[in-house]
């Protein structure tokens, strides 16, 4: 992790103030590293905390104007001053849906949530989703030669990963909930055995945190269950109202075992891990 961190240091950092800096400075002590390095969660606190210092007060409506809708962003390691990822092309990309956020590193697999609220200021926009925390602001960017409008920063595992981005996401598979199945799978599974009106199907899940999960799990007579597990372990199994959804619930389903019908306006697929084995069943929305 480190390592990351230092190759990151080695260009000049995007204008997000101090923070890419200061972590430059925790990593340059030998002192430092040999009395002990800061946890991920501690340095993902600090470079937080600079970050939003950076943004600066409320946003007026025509500073929140420039921070809605959804972007598209991509970086490499070694991202210079300009933002320029020509040398570390395709190291990581985000997805920042309305719904949904995406940020997926090649070879390293992806992660990503339902967002939360997003944060508007003066000088940008900060929004989390599980254990990613994104920054949008509007400064413009040079990416492969090509200047873009905003300049992104992500939050992740203590690293803080710069590049640049856009406005608008690029046709394709829109990514959901189930993106990162596999992940969640072991969550799922022990809330799928609490359900005591099976068949039980998930709804939605994403992780809140590194051993903290929300699953929601609808049993076969219909009722609706929020599932909370802490260390692998259910903390929370709790009743939902029928106005309690998140966005992009239900669209689509989990179903593990026996493959379910598709019923009017649904299709079935196979859900797979990233090894090829199936784990069940996606009911999607096809009308």
């Amino acid at each position: 992790m480190r390592t990351l961190l230092r190759a990151m240091c080695l260009g000049a950092v995007l204008t997000v103030g101090a923070l890419g800096v200061s972590a430059c400075q925790r990593q340059g002590g030998s002192s430092t590293e040999e009395a002990g390095a800061p946890s991920d969660e501690e340095r993902e606190a600090a470079l937080a905390a600079e970050q939003l210092a950076a943004l600066g007060g409320p946003a007026s409506a025509e500073q929140r104007a420039l921070y809605e809708g959804e972007f598209q962003a991509s970086g490499g390691l070694d991202a210079g001053a300009s933002g320029d990822t020509a040398a570390g092309e395709g190291a990581w990309e985000l997805r920042l849906l309305n719904d949904y956020v995406q940020f997926t590193r090649p070879g390293l697999g992806e992660d990503g949530g339902v967002p939360g609220e997003r944060e508007f200021h003066q000088r940008g926009m900060r929004v989390a989703a599980g254990a990613v925390t994104v920054t949008i602001m509007a400064q413009a960017c040079t990416a492969s030669g090509i200047e873009l409008p905003y300049t992104a920063n992500v939050i992740y595992e203590g690293v803080s990963y710069q590049g640049c981005a856009r406005r608008g996401i690029e046709e394709g598979e829109r990514p959901t909930w189930a993106s990162v199945l596999p992940e969640l799978m072991p969550a799922i599974t022990t809330c799928l055995a609490r359900a005591t009106s099976r068949p039980a199907r998930v709804t939605y899940a994403t992780a809140l945190n590194e051993s903290e999960y929300s699953v929601r799990v609808r049993e076969a007579n219909g009722a609706r269950h929020e599932c909370i597990t802490t260390d692998g372990q259910i903390s929370v199994y709790e009743t939902l109202s029928d106005v309690d959804r998140r966005p992009g619930e239900g669209d689509p389903e989990f179903v593990p075992g026996a493959q379910p019908s598709a019923g009017q306006c649904r299709s079935v697929e196979p859900a797979v891990s990233r090894s090829g084995e199936q784990l069940g069943w996606l009911v999607r929305r096809s009308c």
